[in-house]
């Protein structure tokens, strides 16, 4: 199948001249549209049209969309997928340090049934992460080795076409977005050039969104060592289950014992500086998959796949030795910490992440 798309011709939205123009008038109508009331949250959420031959119109309701903050996903695939006939609509996005796999941000209807987890290398979407490339197929061929849109075992069994824009900012990846029609639904040229719009858009805004979210994880990371404190690391450990699809999960638990009183006599300064020290040392063997939180004074927690145990362990013996070796002020001196280290496996111990934690707790008590 080629890879090639179309020249808009000269008369469509994209070309030069009427993109600057395009982009003043846009300016000057989204300004008159802030000095208006606001509309009705209800009108937003139940208008599913585009308005038709009005690019200007159609930016406008892009921006009411994006002005959802935690539901412009979901409504933006909808008006998508609906306004233009289409069967199905995803955003992806890329994660950080995984090189192998992107995530499925939103998908439009909600019960595809896709793992939110894909490989980056695989099938037509796997084609526009990994060529950073527009990619329009009017017609699938499923006889082909790349007749499918995510992997070899998707449900997609009835595409027909498939769209795919690759969204980059300041010249990296962020993620894409992926329109799929049935029953010989294609989309024009000029709602193709609609698009290659918005998809700039997109990019600058998953850019915002993505700076947005690491602001409100300032406020969820411990300070003395930079990682998740307890409520923020369950969160992410919940995430992590869920992304596991039942899969066996292990969650650590590293104790210090001693802590306090090495900060009794050396002063609090040098603690910190300790336990600033093991957290990096632990994020610095940890995986991209993994999470790693601090869960109180001298409590660290590690979650990861039951099949990294091996890694796992070799981080464990690595956070040890940097314990064991730190350097004192005062060598004459000798300081001695106990360190104990439980274990429990989802979903054996426990089937959500506050009970593997619970269960995790009780273990490192008859520990002791």
């Amino acid at each position: 199948m080629s890879a090639k798309r179309k020249k808009p011709s000269s008369g469509t939205p994209t070309s030069p001249g009427l993109l600057h123009q395009f982009g003043q008038k846009l300016d000057q109508l989204l300004w008159r549209q802030n000095e208006r009331s606001q509309p009705d949250a209800d009108d937003i959420v139940t208008a599913q049209a585009l308005p038709d031959n009005d690019p200007v119109a159609c930016f406008l309701r892009f921006e009411e969309i994006f002005a959802d903050d935690l539901k412009w996903p979901q409504r933006l695939l909808n008006l998508l997928v609906n306004s233009m006939e289409l069967s199905c609509g995803f955003l992806t996005e890329i994660l950080n340090g995984n090189t192998k796999n992107y995530h499925l941000m939103s998908q439009y209807p909600a019960d595809v049934g896709l793992e939110s987890l894909q490989p980056i290398s695989s099938g037509l979407a796997g084609w526009v992460h990994t060529k950073l490339k527009p990619l329009a197929l009017s017609s699938l061929n499923i006889d082909q080795n790349i007749s499918y849109i995510f992997h070899s075992g998707d449900p997609l069994k009835k595409a027909t076409s498939f769209y795919g824009w690759p969204l980059i900012y300041n010249g990296s990846l962020r993620g894409a977005l992926l329109l799929i029609g049935s029953d010989g639904h294609t989309l024009s040229p000029e709602k193709i050039a609609l698009l290659d719009c918005l998809a700039l858009r997109l990019a600058a805004h998953y850019h915002q969104y993505r700076l947005l979210g690491l602001l409100g994880e300032l406020s969820k990371l411990d300070s003395q060592t930079g990682l998740p404190h307890r409520d923020f690391f369950i969160e992410r450990l919940s995430r992590l289950l869920a992304d596991s699809s039942g899969s066996e999960t292990s969650l650590w638990l590293l104790c210090i014992s001693g802590l306090g009183h090495f900060a009794v006599g050396h002063g609090q300064a040098e603690a910190t500086e300790l336990t600033k020290a093991l957290s990096q040392q632990l994020l610095r063997d940890a995986r991209p998959e993994w999470e790693v939180g601090h869960i109180s004074y001298g409590l660290f927690a590690l979650a990861a796949p039951y099949s990294d145990r091996l890694a796992v362990e070799n981080a464990i013996l690595s956070f040890q030795k940097r314990l064991n070796d730190w350097p004192l002020s005062n060598r004459s001196e000798n300081v001695f910490f106990i360190f104990h280290q439980v274990v429990v496996r989802f979903p054996q111990d426990g089937e959500k992440a506050e009970a593997l934690l619970e269960a995790a707790m009780a273990n490192l008590a008859e520990s002791d």
